[in-house]
């Protein structure tokens, strides 16, 4: 993901465009189902500029159709689910400099795909009572375009009565601290305390202060669905910069935490988190 070849992933650029390719092949691998349509593919639109930053500057783009890569573990109920998300869209060139994310996202797309590849080994054991949706969103650079076009279109199709977001951004940074869980939702205080259980268990250690900063778990908040943000505490100082390359991850705190979010869901199988 944060190789020559995906060209640090700028939304509507073929490094994005090959990005979402190499997504989706992983997905077939795994087994996952399409949740819409016969692919893995959410088609959105969204504006679309030449450089990261333009957007900003009241710049004119170009509308565009893009993809979100979604793919499903169906369980017994259909009308229930959980949300796993990571965005794999980062910057691409950035005044002449490739800006590759690797802790910005790639790191979290990582995670998601771990986590997918253990709770379908797990699911042809024993069917789970909801579904377990993957979501690698685009477009979260650029305002959160991807996550918030998914959302709404869960709400006009109307596919669950119940559902809850857990949002994987910028994890395992050698010189980052420790995961900063709290968002000020105002939706999801029985869901946050219920993965501060399974993290103690699992002797991941998490800082009990708030996220600073957006996330594609902001879509689902907006929407009042119960969300929780595992993000890193202070990564200010490693995202957006040429020096987000691969060397500075920690890949077994990497897989600590997507061994969690597995236990987490597994462990709460079914379980409706509403305040």
């Amino acid at each position: 993901m944060a190789s020559n070849e995906f060209e640090g992933r700028y939304v509507g650029s073929k490094g994005n465009e090959k990005a979402g390719q190499y997504i989706s092949k992983v997905f077939t691998d795994i087994g996952l189902k399409p949740l819409l349509g016969k692919n893995y593919y959410v088609e959105y639109s969204q504006l679309v500029y030449k450089h990261y930053g333009e957007i900003y500057k009241n710049d004119t783009g170009t509308n565009k159709m893009l993809n979100n890569v979604v793919g499903v573990i169906k369980g017994k109920d259909s009308k229930k689910a959980v949300v796993v998300s990571a965005h794999f869209d980062h910057l691409g060139y950035v005044n002449g400099k490739l800006i590759r994310g690797a802790l910005d996202n790639a790191s979290g797309v990582s995670a998601l795909i771990k986590i997918a590849n253990g709770l379908q080994a797990k699911s042809k054991e024993k069917p789970f009572d909801e579904d377990i949706i993957f979501c690698a969103f685009n477009g979260e650079e650029e305002g959160l375009a991807g996550s918030h076009a998914f959302v709404e279109q869960l709400r006009s199709k109307k596919l669950y009565d119940s559902i809850y977001n857990i949002n994987i951004d910028s994890i395992g940074a050698k010189a980052g601290g420790k995961l900063a869980l709290k968002n000020m939702s105002k939706v999801s205080n029985k869901l946050y305390d219920a993965v501060k259980t399974t993290l103690k268990n699992d002797n991941v250690e998490f800082a009990d202060n708030r996220v600073m900063g957006a996330g594609d778990h902001l879509s689902f908040e907006n929407a009042g669905i119960s969300n929780v943000f595992f993000v890193q505490e202070g990564i200010e100082k490693l995202v957006h910069k040429p020096t987000d390359t691969p060397d500075i991850l920690d890949y077994n705190q990497i897989d600590k935490i997507a061994n969690s979010i597995t236990d987490f869901i597994q462990t709460n199988n079914g379980v409706i988190f509403k305040d």
